[in-house]
């Protein structure tokens, strides 16, 4: 289930940590997705993709690696959906209209979302459909099966997204990476989300047929279900309230 450490990937990940640690000595967290040199080229690369253009809701993970991704979908006029830092204050929606410009790069990183932009209070809320996903990784291999840091927010992110019938199966999950975190294979289990396209400073590889997780919001680990967010889209569902029309 997602957030679980499974032994085949637990050991991977750890190393890939080290690793990444060692090549980009301010890579961030330890044992989170890595800053890594050219990431805002890679978020550049995204942008002129057909995926990113025909969107017009763009959800993007707080990881600090996709804040050019934050910045260039409301530079770009899109609405941006943004996860709060471990999903603990759920999501914010922001509009490029109430983010001032030159206020972006600080108003769009970690903590400072939630007061940024308008929080989406469930089951009030309604989110509407989302068009493109931005992740960040560990690692991720050339099938677009990804590895993350086993908290298992970007499944438990989707799999509420699937809940409010804000995304379908073709709704593409675009991961920023660099070129070393691109891998020949890595494991995948039931509740991994794969990606559709791996996004590095110098290319951009589609995956024709991306992993979707099986397991949605059922069997979650304590840590997951407790999250707020979690426990508001189940209400949504159990008062039949996942309806979408874009205000909250």
């Amino acid at each position: 289930m997602p957030g679980e450490a499974a032994p085949e990937k637990e050991g991977q990940r750890q190393e890939l940590a080290r690793r990444w640690a060692q090549l980009w000595a301010q890579s961030g967290a330890p044992g989170r997705p890595p800053l890594f040199p050219g990431a805002g080229k890679a978020a550049e690369r995204l942008r002129r993709l057909p995926a990113w253009r025909r969107a017009q809701v763009i959800l993007v993970m707080s990881d600090p690696v996709l804040l050019q991704a934050r910045i260039n979908a409301l530079a770009d006029h899109k609405t941006l959906i943004a996860a709060t830092p471990g999903l603990k204050q759920g999501l914010v929606r922001l509009l490029a209209e109430q983010t001032p410009v030159a206020q972006r790069s600080r108003l769009l990183r970690g903590g400072s979302l939630l007061p940024a932009g308008r929080p989406l209070r469930f089951p009030r809320a309604r989110l509407g459909r989302v068009d493109l996903l931005v992740g960040a990784v560990l690692a991720v291999d050339q099938q677009g099966r990804t590895l993350g840091d086993g908290r298992g927010l970007l499944d438990v992110t989707y799999a509420l997204l699937q809940e409010l019938g804000a995304v379908q199966e073709d709704t593409p999950l675009a991961v920023l990476a660099a070129p070393e975190q691109v891998l020949a294979k890595l494991p995948a289990q039931a509740w991994d989300l794969g990606a559709d396209l791996i996004v590095t400073p110098q290319e951009t590889l589609s995956v024709e047929q991306p992993l979707r997780p099986r397991a949605g919001l059922a069997n979650l680990p304590p840590r997951l279900a407790d999250l707020p967010l979690v426990q508001a889209v189940r209400g949504s569902r159990d008062r039949g309230l996942g309806e979408l029309d874009g205000e909250d």
